[in-house]
């Protein structure tokens, strides 16, 4: 793949379609930006859209703003929304959607990781020609002093649109963001134990250090948080994501335990109850959730505790789970009347956790689990590419062989019918030489 070529191509098709643009006699351009690149990882690639936009436009279409809309995330800033925008054929043509191709091939030539590593690479390289722009352009009287040039892009938000425009005007358009990190910068000050306190407090905010980033925050702390979580529990704050925040963080705290337990058995919020039965069960606490088999109103909460490490959510913590089908099979040669459950929560499609390397042993022996349900979740997860990979063909073939003899004899048509598509895409993975 040859980056500068491609760079050179997209600066000179966006340059053009922008000068094109001002030499129409428009008022000044206070921003254009790339934007809606659309992505698949092993797919597509697919070069942005360009949008420019002025300050007449934005009046004109959205004379009602709000103070929020000239925020980063308003519509002052937000490409689709502005007056003018193109898609890369009408923009670029036949020679970038020649690069088009040239970095899907480029990226889909081997592993998940080379996918991976060229995805990153173009997002960087658009960034570059964004900054490129705003440099050809910053003397032109045709564009506001302050004129500015981005990459606008969901995965990247405000860090990769920071990296084509200059901190001092950057935060000059975006003062609230700068507030922002001035925060981020003074809790960092603090003792362990007060940064807890304080981005346990955040987890409900929708500005400056909102719930999304404190969340994240906190659990990557893990044990040390888990204090200032207890407090916010206790004030009734946020309680059923500080629930799952404490099975998240995965330590088996005594006292965060014997919280999520109360919450299990006297919280009136299905989502309380939910998400702290989620949490025991990323906790390993069966034997307590067992004890409540007996009861119908809590039925439900035992099986979503069984049921919650084998979910995609668990992959958020902050300690790897081990894939363990174990205690849900236990559970279901107890409770067999639970199994319907068991088939809801985990119905394919509802989001199945991803496995690694280690826990390849554990889904094979999930494939002739008794129980449909596991079979069924296991032989989904080996449908992994990442680990195909690190296996290798040879580490892979016996799996293969495995799924394939399910795909043909398992007594339950639903299990065969998802071993078969694994089988399927194991057959087009492509392996590094070991």
């Amino acid at each position: 793949m040859d980056w500068k070529a491609f760079k050179a191509c997209l600066f000179e098709a966006a340059k053009c379609k922008l000068e094109a643009l001002l030499s129409e006699g428009v008022e000044p351009l206070y921003a254009a930006a790339f934007f809606a690149s659309y992505r698949e990882q092993e797919s597509v690639i697919g070069m942005p859209s360009l949008a420019a936009n002025n300050r007449a436009m934005l009046d004109a279409e959205h004379p009602n703003r709000r103070a929020s809309d000239e925020c980063f995330d308003g519509v002052k800033w937000s490409p689709v929304d502005w007056h003018w925008n193109w898609d890369a054929d009408e923009y670029g043509g036949e020679p970038l959607a020649a690069y088009e191709a040239e970095l899907e091939a480029y990226a889909n030539r081997g592993s998940v990781a080379m996918w991976d590593a060229a995805e990153k690479r173009f997002m960087t390289a658009v960034a570059q020609v964004a900054s490129a722009l705003r440099k050809h352009f910053a003397k032109d009287q045709r564009v506001a002093k302050d004129f500015v040039v981005y990459f606008q892009d969901e995965y990247g938000g405000a860090d990769l649109a920071q990296q084509s425009i200059p901190k001092q005007l950057f935060f000059h358009h975006f003062p609230e963001l700068d507030a922002t990190e001035q925060e981020r910068q003074r809790i960092a000050t603090l003792p362990v134990a007060e940064q807890a306190a304080c981005y346990t407090q955040r987890l409900g905010s929708y500005e400056g250090i909102d719930g999304e980033e404190a969340e994240k925050w906190v659990i990557a702390c893990g044990a040390a948080a888990i204090p200032a979580l207890l407090d916010a529990l206790a004030q009734r704050n946020h309680v059923w994501k500080v629930a799952m925040i404490l099975g998240l963080i995965g330590e088996a705290d005594a006292k965060a335990i014997e919280a999520l337990r109360q919450l299990v058995i006297t919280a009136k919020e299905p989502s309380t109850v939910n998400w702290s039965a989620s949490a025991l069960g990323y906790l390993g606490d069966f034997d307590w959730m067992m004890s409540l088999v007996q009861s119908a109103k809590h039925s439900d909460a035992v099986v979503t505790a069984y049921c919650a490490p084998l979910r995609a959510f668990r992959n958020r913590g902050a300690k790897p789970v081990r894939l363990d089908y174990k205690p849900l099979e236990k559970l279901l040669t107890a409770c067999p009347e639970m199994q319907g459950k068991a088939e809801e929560v985990l119905e394919p499609g509802s989001s199945y956790c991803t496995i690694g390397v280690s826990d390849v042993p554990e889904a094979c022996r999930g494939l002739s689990s008794p129980f449909a349900v596991v079979r069924r979740h296991a032989a989904c997860v080996l449908d992994e590419r990442t680990v195909g990979e690190s296996l290798g063909a040879q580490g892979v073939e016996p799996i293969q062989a495995l799924l394939a003899t399910l795909a043909q004899m398992d007594t339950d048509e639903s299990v065969r019918y998802l071993a078969g598509l694994t089988v399927t895409s194991m057959k087009k993975w492509r392996f590094r030489k070991q």
